[in-house]
């Protein structure tokens, strides 16, 4: 039904951000989940994310290489997550670099601002005839980006991040 994730994900790759410009190399492929059953149990398997429809589940996966000699510090990697996608929670898997266990944090609002969930914004609502601010919480369908911020990414190091988003 869609055939965007065939040139999508080309386009998301130009869109992956990483602190360090060409010191890094990105590589971002996307996957369709489909589940199996075999002897009696459900497994997962990954194919190629060409032709998708409402429901499927993508899985991104990120290659991210230091291809300098030298450690690079503070690499910010961004995965931005389609407009006709919807992220699914708690699919954003931590990345272990040595003993520091980096999470990802998300935006809302077209990666302006990230944070760490539950994310809060602010809405002006109407309550017994007044105008009000309130706080409420963002749901993870609405997050438009994912990053994850390393301390450091090492010389020639490859790090594989992923998350995964529902088709709409």
């Amino acid at each position: 039904m869609k055939r965007w994730l065939a040139t999508g994900a080309m386009f998301l790759a130009g869109l992956v951000l990483a602190q360090g410009g060409t010191d890094i190399r990105l590589d971002l492929k996307a996957h369709r989940v489909v589940t199996v059953q075999q002897e009696g149990k459900t497994l997962e398997r990954l194919e190629a994310a060409l032709d998708v429809k409402p429901g499927q589940v993508i899985e991104y996966q990120l290659n991210a290489q230091n291809t300098t000699e030298k450690p690079l510090r503070q690499v910010a990697l961004i995965i931005p997550i389609p407009a006709n996608t919807a992220y699914q929670a708690l699919s954003a898997q931590p990345l272990q670099l040595g003993e520091t266990l980096v999470t990802a944090e998300f935006s809302f609002d077209g990666g302006r601002t990230f944070g760490r969930p539950p994310l809060k914004r602010k809405v002006r609502v109407v309550e017994n005839g007044k105008e009000v601010e309130k706080e409420v919480e963002v749901k993870p369908e609405e997050y438009t980006h994912a990053r994850w911020v390393l301390p450091e990414l090492g010389a020639k190091q490859t790090v594989l991040l992923r998350l995964r988003t529902v088709v709409r």
